[in-house]
Order: structure tokens, then sequence, then C-alpha cells
């Protein structure tokens, strides 16, 4: 460890990318810059402070909580200070004690994230505010111009939001057609025909023990928002609903969480996810009180084998 003690900024960032040599370019910068930080903390350059601060962890935490730099900022500096003592080959015990740091502040930030999120939830928890708040900005995405990932992020939220939120899955690789008896028992369709918007469903989590579901769009305001799509921005994506802009192929579950968080994000003022949605459309069922029957029919187009899951969310 002496030797490294006099080694600059610059003379770690060229060993971490002879060491990871793999990583991208993005991982490379972030980790001179997280060496820059630790200077810009100590207002000195890391030549002088010798790398003092590896073995004075909790005077450094201490600094770097009181540094204007954002949660995730801060984060990310343990967790490259983390790579720096592999770098250096740092003993067992220093490289724990850094461990225990980044996994408590992480799990203070994710407690810290859930509380913010729930704070806002309390607001918007109710199905129906959610569904007006979207609804408020379908006139900005139908009357003006948006690029097509704007307008696609939109148009996702709008499924989870105008209509029963089924699970991202359900989207996944789904075509577009104009008669059924395109259909196969392979795939999930989105069906236009003339007047007749519906959702055909083959694939799902429980398709195996349910079959075949359909879902008849009755929304227009989702026939527009979908009209609009398929007339204006998805005209090259050999008739998949929803895909990517980078490839024009269909988009992974992940992708479309991604999209509603994005949306979300710009309609609410905060990110919602599917689960968030999907949760506070089952309270709404819950407290219409429905009978068993319709609440097997509702459990079994969400995608769960179990009615009694929409009572967990009558809290």
């Amino acid at each position: 460890m002496e030797y490294f003690k006099s080694k600059t900024a610059d003379d770690f960032s060229k060993l971490h990318d002879l060491s990871f040599s793999n990583t991208s370019k993005a991982t490379k910068t972030t980790f001179f810059q997280s060496m820059r930080r630790i200077e810009r903390i100590y207002k000195m350059p890391l030549i002088d402070i010798k790398l003092s601060f590896l073995n004075e962890a909790d005077d450094f935490l201490t600094l770097l909580d009181a540094s204007k730099y954002s949660e995730n900022t801060k984060l990310t500096t343990l967790t490259n200070i983390l790579k720096l003592i592999k770098l250096i080959d740092g003993n067992l015990i220093m490289y724990n004690k850094w461990l225990t740091i980044l996994k408590t502040k992480s799990e203070k930030r994710a407690k810290n994230d859930e509380i913010n999120l729930k704070n806002k939830l309390k607001v918007i928890s109710d199905y129906d505010d959610i569904k007006k708040l979207v609804l408020s900005h379908t006139e900005a995405f139908l009357e003006k111009e948006h690029t097509l990932d704007e307008y696609r992020d939109f148009m996702i939220l709008c499924l989870f939001t105008l209509q029963i939120p089924v699970r991202t899955t359900n989207y996944v690789n789904m075509k577009i057609i104009d008669d059924e008896v395109y259909a196969n028992e392979d795939n999930n369709y989105l069906l236009i025909n003339d007047y007749e918007y519906k959702f055909i469903f083959n694939k799902y989590r429980t398709s195996h023990l349910i079959g075949k579901k359909t879902i008849i769009i009755l929304d227009d305001t989702l026939k527009f928002i979908l009209d609009k799509w398929i007339n204006t921005y998805n005209k090259n994506s050999n008739n998949f609903l929803i895909f990517s802009s980078k490839n024009r192929r269909h988009m992974n579950g992940k992708n479309i969480e991604n999209s509603i968080a994005n949306s979300s994000n710009n309609v609410f003022g905060f990110s919602l996810s599917i689960d968030n949605i999907r949760a506070s459309y089952m309270k709404k069922i819950a407290d219409l009180d429905p009978n068993f029957q319709d609440k097997l029919d509702i459990a079994n187009i969400l995608g769960y084998s179990n009615p009694s899951i929409i009572d967990k969310h009558t809290i």
C-alpha cells in the first residue's frame, strides 16, 4: 500500500483501465471522476492525501455526507473506493469495512426511496385519479408531434391505465393484425378490424390454466392513441405493437417497465412502476366488493391464479 500513496488520480485511472480493460468507457470515466471527487472533498490532490481516507472511513463518510453530491453520486463514489482497494490489494478487513458502509448506505437509500414513493402514492393511490391524470395529457399527445420514444412510452402508459393493467410480458412480441384469421395460438395480438379493437392473449403467466383471454378495448381515447401510434410512428416495426427505435425489434418486459417509469415521471412528476399501477387497480376492484366469480375473472385477466390476491390490496 505504501507504493500507491505516491500515485495520482490519473495513475489510478490508468491502473483501473488496464485491470478492467473489458469494461465500458463510461465505467472507466466514472472511476476517474470518483477519484477526482475525493480530491474535491479533501480539497487537495490525491497524491497529497496519500490514501489516508482508506483507514479513516468514518471521517471520510462524514465529509461525503456533508457534501452537496446526490445520493447516487455518493454511492458511486463508495463503489469505486471498493474497486480502488482491490486495485491496490488492500487487506480484507479494510475491504469489508468499506463494503459494510456501502451496504448500509444503499439500504438506507432504498428505504428512503420506498418511504418517499409511499408518500407520493398517498396523493395518487386512487386508480381513477391515475386514469384522469393520464387522460389530461392525451390531448397534447394526439394533437402535437413528439419523438417516437416519447409517444411510444406514453402509449404504453395508456395501455396500463386506460384499461385493465395486465402484466408487461403480455405485450412482449405482440403483433398487430386486422383479421383474426391471421392469429395463431403461439402469440399475442392487437386486432384492429374497422371499429373492433381488442387484445388477444394466448401467452401469459397463467395461460396454461386459463387458456386464451380477450380484452375488448372500450376506451375511445385509447383507440385514438393506438391509431396515431400505428399510423404515424409504427410503420417500420414488422407489425410489432411495441418496439425499440434503435433496432425496430420488439421490446422485452424490462424495456416496457422502463417506458412506464419514464412516461409516468412526465405525467405525475415521479415514476410509477407497473406494480404500483396494478396494486392501485386491484385496490379499486376490492373496494367495489365484487363477488367471487367477478374476482376470479379479474384475477385471471391480471395474470393471477388465485382471486384472493385482490383482497390483499384492500388495506
